[in-house]
């Protein structure tokens, strides 16, 4: 009977452990998402009204004016692994045990076109390999918008805890090849953040980037520092995200190495030492 009872209780055991849905063993470590703007930096506070040029707003608008150069690249030509990505950041992933990696599956739209996206992150030795792959799911059938099934549109790498990492943005479809190369790194209380975004399609632009910070123990909040290799320029900008003051340097703008400062009104302003 001892035997018996003890053998039952044996395969009890075997049984719960095989059947256990959470047994982390067989898993890798859930992976930290890196941050939303290590892909989409927010550069709203920066969207240009047609009646907003005038004199008194210049400061501003000169800094408008070069950041909208690089948010037009990153929401024109790039809306659809972006957006791809973006979606991503809220959904909760499952661990795929066939292919041994963590899985974010979503659909999105894009110019009126649909889409699905499966970000896969592949866990080893405490570093991630990130994969997004864009299915089209509209019935249209040619033009770089739409991908052939599971089109590797970005990819990236990381580290498991979320804290510093880099992507990879390929052009298109029809140009397999890389767009904009980013690195971006956090501190553990992500009150502070870098993300650098380098063009490294080939034309005029090659070697430019933007560089986009942020720090919420800082007055000015948001920064952005922009190389361009077409006019040789260096500018940078610093901003509150909240109250909208700011200021920006650029010398061969403004020919000096000052500040040029604007208030909470976007109205040009005497910088305060």
């Amino acid at each position: 009977m001892k035997k018996i009872f003890s053998l039952v209780l044996s395969l009890m055991v075997i049984l719960l452990v095989s059947c256990n849905p959470d047994d982390e063993n067989n898993q890798d470590p859930k992976p930290v998402m890196p941050p939303e703007y290590s892909m989409a930096p927010n550069f709203d506070d920066f969207q240009a009204e047609g009646n907003q040029r005038n004199k008194t707003i210049e400061n501003w608008f000169y800094s408008a004016v070069n950041v909208g150069v690089y948010s037009a690249v990153l929401k024109g030509s790039l809306a659809i692994p972006i957006t791809a990505f973006k979606v991503t950041v809220s959904q909760e992933p499952f661990y795929d045990t066939e292919a041994g990696v963590w899985t974010w599956e979503s659909s999105f739209s894009v110019h009126s076109n649909d889409y699905s996206i499966r970000l896969t992150a592949d866990v080893v030795d405490g570093n991630v390999d990130w994969k997004g792959y864009i299915t089209s799911t509209s019935t249209h059938s040619i033009s770089s918008y739409y991908p052939p099934e599971n089109f590797l549109w970005f990819e990236g790498q990381s580290n498991v805890n979320g804290n510093s990492g880099s992507w990879t943005l390929i052009d298109s479809p029809g140009n397999p090849s890389p767009w904009i190369k980013t690195e971006w790194s956090r501190n553990e209380a992500q009150t502070e953040g870098i993300a650098t975004f380098t063009i490294e399609k080939e034309g005029e632009l090659q070697g430019s980037y933007i560089a986009y910070g942020r720090n919420e123990n800082s007055g000015f909040n948001r920064s952005v520092e922009i190389s361009n290799t077409q006019s040789n320029d260096f500018i940078e900008i610093e901003w509150n995200s909240e109250l909208k003051f700011g200021r920006v340097k650029s010398e061969n703008h403004f020919g000096d190495t000052d500040f040029h400062c604007w208030d909470q009104d976007l109205q040009d302003v005497s910088c305060e030492e």
